[in-house]
């Protein structure tokens, strides 16, 4: 048993003075205003030889769940791998605030789903510390793999990501219509990565041929309009079918702008977008800084500054759901630099996955631009309803799992890689002023970071227990 005392709750629907009892992993009370004197009777709890956790001055929120991460992530095409396994990443996540990651399981060409999934599970199982789940990327859509999709429904993978870009992983418009259909019909949701191929490649291949290769010009081989048209597209391909869409990390005015049009008609669409999208620009893409910004490279890439503001007006207005890290860690030292003299031989990623709450909390909730109630939203509760693992987690309603962060909402600390957990050896928020790392994260009422420490065995994390999704279900 475990007492959290005299904090400030927040959740997506309010915020005010409670404590917080938690038996057997899960929520089992929450009693408002103790500092009244009409809360809970602390002695008692230390009778029954309670854990106390003395939350004064802090905020206690539902643990940050964040949908999309990249750990022990193959590239196949540069024969590489992200630096994070389920070990160090999910460590990383904890002394982040998130108790719970949605990762990804790669179908690669003429492989079964299932055997994908099989794969996948044997190697999270052993390492993650923390609760897991995954999306399906799917790469090959024939119809014994579409056969497959309502067995991984029903076995709690509801989620399939397809690119619309990426030559090894690419999934046309006749596959993705299938998958939509197919999906959609089975309680499945698709999560697309939304860029126009044709452009992109015509656009790298007059980059190259006119001697542009380094890093710096990545982001104008994949302008915001390759985003905005594949976006519209999925989105119209999923109307045909009445299928529920997720787009992945929105980057760009256009594409948010094309979201919030789908949803005001009534369309089941939700969205995404990144931390390193709100708080960075292209500025990051200057050559001037030489190969240092191999660092920066991702796909999409940062955008100018007004992109970035309508995001955060997106986000504001409740056009963009979620906010996820898009942690795809690839050491600078002897992985990025693999593209030095090729910019497409760059592995595309910025590690995130422990930087991604804090972000959000200072410069959302602490500049004003969202409340504390929309940031447990977007970084807990939505994502918890997006992906199906609502109502046992994304909340601090009774009987849901007891996952939860305490976090000093004055405390603030300087970004430096060093300090933190990823194999990773940069950040791409190094010298940043940040707060809302957490004191304490309790993953199913355990605590695994004890006054900003981790302390959670290995291989602790267990497969979340995820839904069906559908229209209904979507925020």
């Amino acid at each position: 048993m475990i007492l959290i005392k005299d904090g400030t709750i927040v959740t997506a629907d309010r915020m005010e003075r409670a404590d917080v009892v938690i038996e057997a992993g899960r929520i089992a009370a929450v009693v408002p205003d103790s500092r009244s004197g009409d809360g809970l009777d602390r002695q008692a709890f230390e009778r029954r030889g309670a854990r106390i956790i003395d939350a004064r001055g802090h905020w206690v929120m539902p643990g940050g769940i964040d949908t999309h991460t990249h750990l022990a992530h193959p590239i196949d095409r540069l024969r590489v791998t992200t630096a994070d396994d389920f070990h160090t990443g999910t460590v990383a996540a904890a002394c982040g605030g998130v108790t719970a990651i949605v990762d990804f399981s790669l179908q690669r060409r003429g492989e079964s789903m299932l055997h994908a999934r099989d794969r996948r599970l044997s190697e999270i199982e052993p390492d993650a510390i923390i609760d897991y789940s995954f999306h399906t990327i799917v790469t090959d859509v024939r119809e014994d793999v579409m056969d497959e999709i309502p067995i991984l429904i029903d076995d709690g993978f509801p989620s399939f990501k397809v690119y619309m870009t990426y030559g090894d992983k690419i999934v046309d418009d006749a596959g993705l219509l299938r998958l939509l259909e197919v999906g959609g019909s089975n309680g499945g949701l698709v999560y697309a990565h939304c860029e126009n191929d044709c452009a992109v490649t015509w656009l790298i291949e007059r980059h190259l041929a006119a001697g542009k290769t380094g890093p710096a010009f990545h982001a104008p081989s994949r302008p915001p309009e390759v985003e905005a048209e594949a976006t519209q597209r999925a989105i119209m391909l999923a109307r045909l079918v009445d299928a529920p869409l997720c787009i992945a990390h929105v980057t760009s005015a256009g594409a948010a702008r094309h979201v919030a049009e789908a949803r005001a008609a009534g369309a089941p669409v939700v969205a995404e977008t990144c931390p390193q999208y709100l708080v960075l620009d292209d500025s990051v893409y200057d050559a001037e800084g030489g190969f240092e910004v191999a660092k920066f490279v991702c796909s999409p890439p940062m955008r100018t500054a007004d992109h970035r503001d309508a995001l955060w007006d997106a986000l504001a207005a409740g056009s963009i759901q979620q906010v996820s890290s898009d942690h795809a860690p690839f050491r600078y030292h002897d992985q990025k630099v693999a593209g030095r003299d090729d910019f497409t031989r760059i592995p595309n990623g910025l590690p995130g996955i422990e930087t991604r709450l804090p972000l959000l909390f200072t410069y959302g909730v602490k500049t004003g631009k969202i409340s504390p109630q929309r940031f447990v939203e977007l970084a807990a509760t939505n994502p918890a309803r997006i992906f199906g693992l609502h109502p046992c987690k994304g909340t601090l309603d009774v009987g849901a799992d007891a996952d939860l962060i305490v976090v000093d909402p004055d405390a603030e600390v300087e970004i430096d890689a060093a300090a933190l957990h990823s194999a990773v050896d940069y950040s791409p928020f190094q010298g940043m002023r940040a707060g809302g790392f957490p004191t304490w994260t309790l993953s199913r009422g355990e605590v695994i970071v004890d006054r900003g420490e981790p302390v959670a065995a290995r291989g602790r994390g267990r497969r979340a227990e995820r839904r069906r999704i559908t229209a209904a279900t979507l925020p």
